[in-house]
């Protein structure tokens, strides 16, 4: 599997995704040596059976549909390795599974105010203000704040580069004036500061733990001793949401935007802007689209949607 792994990654693969493919992948693997069968015998007809066995051990049709794609991840590798000539899972999706729609979204004034009434106190907040900006005006992803890097910035141009994570594509997106501003004081000034900070020795730290090359490229750095942005995001939710009550989670703010993109732009423009591999997950953002989920949610799945 560790080439499998390998080969999932350099697609641009997360790692918990990674983890997850395997793990699926895994379950595949142990219903064909369950049913006495060799991979070179594995047809369209033997994927349905395998889909068959997951429903009948109770798989939500979502988490069905999250194997086979897995599975589907597997054979494109073995034929890219060789070792299979075709992709019998390819284009298998159960029919049935319920959308996440995106609800309680906060309006442009909203999320405006989240960024305005953010208050800088210290090199933390300075730094968590910069995250508001590129949450509310960018509509990035936990992932894309943790990889972005001090190249990325273009801020003579006025502008941003997004890598690639994940399913999301790499971007240049523009930034407002204010956030020039704030992430050149960030870049020169603060960051420096608290790489001095976490470069420090200190009693009952690990000093190698806080000089590792790959914190200090890093655009955004945990003042603690985590080594993503994953507490530090919770932390400002908190902060985000006494300003706000109403919000829930990064994810909520970066669905907000697009949806508010898609009110002032054509879908191909916040298409690219949101880093979309295809348009069908920019569509699911249009308000018409959303209302017709959300009736087809509630006539047919009233206990589903909150």
């Amino acid at each position: 599997m560790n080439k499998f792994e390998e080969y999932l990654e350099a697609d641009g693969l997360g790692p918990e995704t990674v983890y997850q493919h395997r793990k699926y992948a895994s379950y595949f693997l142990a219903w064909l040596a369950e049913s006495s069968l060799a991979l070179p015998q594995v047809t369209h007809v033997e994927m349905l059976d395998f889909a068959d066995h997951l429903k009948k051990d109770n798989m939500s049709i979502n988490l069905i549909n999250r194997v086979m794609l897995a599975v589907s991840y597997y054979f494109t590798w073995l034929q890219h390795d060789g070792q299979a000539t075709h992709n019998p899972a390819a284009g298998i999706r159960l029919k049935g599974a319920i959308r996440n729609v995106p609800h309680d979204l906060l309006t442009k004034p909203e999320l405006e105010v989240l960024y305005e009434s953010y208050g800088v106190t210290d090199e933390r907040t300075h730094r968590n203000k910069v995250i508001v900006g590129l949450l509310v005006y960018q509509a990035l992803t936990r992932d894309e704040l943790h990889a972005l890097r001090a190249e990325h910035l273009k801020l003579r141009e006025g502008k941003i580069h997004i890598p690639q994570t994940g399913k999301l594509n790499t971007r240049i997106l523009t930034l407002e004036p204010h956030q020039i501003l704030e992430l050149q004081e960030y870049h020169l000034v603060i960051r420096p500061k608290i790489i001095a900070e976490r470069m420090a020795d200190r009693g009952g730290r690990k000093p190698n733990s806080y000089k590792a090359e790959k914190e200090i490229q890093r655009l955004f750095i945990s003042i603690n001793s985590n080594e993503d942005l994953k507490n530090s995001l919770l932390h400002l939710t908190y902060a985000l949401r006494r300003i706000n009550p109403k919000v829930k989670h990064p994810m909520q703010i970066r669905q907000s935007v697009i949806t508010e993109w898609l009110k002032e732009k054509n879908l191909r423009t916040v298409q690219y802007m949101a880093g979309h591999r295809y348009v069908s997950s920019t569509e699911r953002y249009q308000t018409s689209n959303l209302e017709d989920l959300k009736d087809a949610l509630n006539k047919f799945h009233p206990l589903k949607l909150s």
